[in-house]
């Protein structure tokens, strides 16, 4: 009865501290500007000036302001021509005469050039915008595709940190009350999810009395054989994150829709594995301890989950990307960050539950080799969509799979595979709030 109790308490904690989370990622979302617009001076003139962009922008936000042109912007061309201002309801704030020490800052490529106006805290709310003055139109620079960007967002805080890491302790606790339940009694054969007789430890719980060995499937007739369920399971799943895409927006929007994700992922595996009660299925899905030396299997993925995160930050810098992922363009801003970091420590016992749990085990009944290949291609390929064009990260998600269906293959307990899993995802995580 205590882990019972252990396991809704659990449950509660992490539902108020996900909740917190999307109401904060909502806040942090709501005050998050970004305005561009793209025109040529000749275009946006108005006697001596020319509005280059507006926004409205929020008290105790952070903005940045940035010129950027279809050219270089060497200084033989665009020394003198016009000056830059920042305005608040069209008074002056900052003033940027184009000089050459002003267009030795910009960021350049061969065709192109960024340059900075300015940045700081915002001090008022109101209507910002970047304006260009001169006497008169510099014909040298005046048909020059420009794009004036105006950005702003409120920085993470401490509250933000505290809200990851009440998600994250509350994942953890889960996984030790699952681990705490007693398995002396009837269990599932994991590979099957059949129910069986009563069996000492280490048996009947789909899991063999040697660590590393899970004992063989009966050979019995099933009316859905295991490949049959996999196939239910994956499309099933690729009609949730469907659906999740169609419902989807935003930061706040995207943390309680993949929440829904992760809960509707660990059902589809529970309905999917067969067995006469919640329990037994808990036992097919191998949520259970290793059969020896239980304990001694957590610290140990504890540790797996730090060497992978050195590993997958390894091939994050080794391996070039093409383009930006849309991982990196979400987590670019505070509340993307915000909702990634607490995703990513609330769904791995759902990822866990599914991938080396019940697709493990439905393959199982066709040998470890199957079993662990399918466990972890198809882990990876659920996750290649969000690190695409970022070759390294698809890499790292590639070696941390690797490990933990390894995790999952040699204790016999996908448990130990959801620590090592939490262990890598919560530090990557936090890591965003350094």
């Amino acid at each position: 009865m205590i882990h019972r109790a252990g396991l809704g308490v659990a449950s509660a904690l992490a539902l108020v501290a996900i909740a917190l989370g999307v109401l904060r990622a909502g806040e942090l979302e709501a005050r998050e500007v970004f305005a561009g617009r793209a025109t040529t001076l000749r275009e946006a003139a108005s006697g001596p000036e020319a509005v280059l962009a507006r926004a409205h922008l929020f008290e105790g936000t952070r903005a940045r302001f940035e010129l950027c042109a279809s050219d270089p912007m060497e200084a033989p061309r665009w020394a003198g021509a016009l000056a830059l201002e920042v305005r608040l309801d069209d008074e002056i704030g900052l003033a940027v005469p184009l000089t050459e020490e002003a267009l030795a800052t910009a960021r350049r490529g061969p065709t192109s050039a960024c340059l900075d106006v300015g940045s700081g805290p915002v001090l008022a709310d109101g209507e910002y915008a970047i304006a260009a003055t001169f006497d008169g139109l510099p014909a040298a620079v005046a048909d020059v595709p420009l794009r004036a960007r105006i950005s702003a967002r409120r920085e993470l805080e401490d509250l933000d940190l505290g809200i990851v890491a009440s998600i994250w302790g509350a994942s953890f606790l889960l996984v030790l009350f699952l681990a705490a339940r007693a398995t002396d009694r009837p269990g599932v054969v994991a590979s099957l999810g059949v129910e069986t007789a009563p069996a000492p430890r280490g048996e009947g719980t789909g899991e063999s009395a040697a660590d590393g060995e899970e004992r063989a499937p009966p050979r019995r007739r099933l009316p859905f054989p295991g490949w049959a369920r996999v196939l239910v399971g994956l499309a099933l799943m690729l009609a949730g994150f469907f659906a999740v895409g169609l419902v989807a927006s935003g930061a706040s929007g995207g943390l309680a829709a993949g929440v829904g994700l992760a809960l509707y992922e660990a059902a589809v595996a529970l309905a999917l594995v067969g067995g006469a009660s919640l329990a037994a299925r808990a036992d097919a899905c191998a949520l259970v301890r290793p059969a020896r030396r239980a304990w001694l299997w957590f610290p140990v993925a504890a540790v797996t989950g730090l060497s992978l995160v050195v590993l997958a930050q390894l091939a994050t810098r080794l391996v070039p990307s093409t383009s930006a992922s849309s991982v990196e363009t979400f987590v670019s801003w505070p509340s993307g960050m915000l909702s990634f970091a607490a995703l990513a420590v609330a769904a791995p016992l759902a990822e866990e539950i599914f991938f080396r749990g019940f697709l493990y085990g439905a393959l199982r009944r066709y040998g470890v080799p199957v079993a662990f290949l399918g466990a972890w291609l198809l882990f990876v390929a659920f996750h290649g969509a969000q690190t695409w064009g970022q070759w390294g990260a698809l890499v790292g998600i590639g070696v941390t799979g690797l490990g933990l269906t390894t995790l999952r293959a040699l204790s016999g307990s996908a448990l130990v595979s959801a620590v090592a899993h939490l262990a890598y995802n919560g530090l990557l995580a936090l890591s965003g709030f350094v």
